[in-house]
């Protein structure tokens, strides 16, 4: 199974406005790092994404560049304030080969750490970081990390 983790683009903290939206730059950043990425990435079977504005605004960057037509599904699980347990059972749950998890600091980074079992890690998963990770299952340590983007 290959999983690709993706951290939403910039989105400024805004106290006058309700959910945080991308910036331009974290347009910018999102588009650049998906246009590393497209052949791998024109092999995703399915995107699951946090429901929030910034990640769907991610989201539209991610599919409009890719073309992608596959299936989407919104999961509260990935939240920031996800769970990794709830994430990981989410997962498990589903039949793919090829999945793009897009999330938010600290649950991306968290992922991350516990899919490589590697501590500290989790941080460098910047906005619009983009990792990927081959693994059999969804279990601590269980994945190789192949490689990780930064804008």
């Amino acid at each position: 199974m290959v999983i690709y983790l993706l951290r939403h683009g910039d989105a400024p903290f805004d106290s006058s406005c309700g959910e945080r939206s991308l910036s331009v730059q974290g347009e910018i950043d999102t588009r650049h790092v998906v246009n590393q990425h497209l052949n791998e990435l024109s092999q995703l079977q399915l995107i699951l994404c946090s429901p929030t504005l910034r990640a769907r605004q991610t989201l539209k960057i991610l599919t409009e560049t890719l073309n992608y037509q596959g299936e989407l599904l919104f999961e509260d699980a990935l939240r920031s304030e996800g769970q990794l347990n709830v994430v990981e059972h989410c997962v498990d749950a589903l039949d793919t080969d090829q999945i793009l998890l897009l999330s938010h600091q600290p649950l991306i980074g968290q992922i991350l750490e516990y899919l490589t079992d590697k501590s500290g890690i989790g941080w460098s998963m910047n906005t619009s970081s983009l990792a990927c990770l081959e693994t059999i299952t969804f279990g601590r340590g269980c994945a190789d990390m192949k490689w990780l983007t930064h804008p």
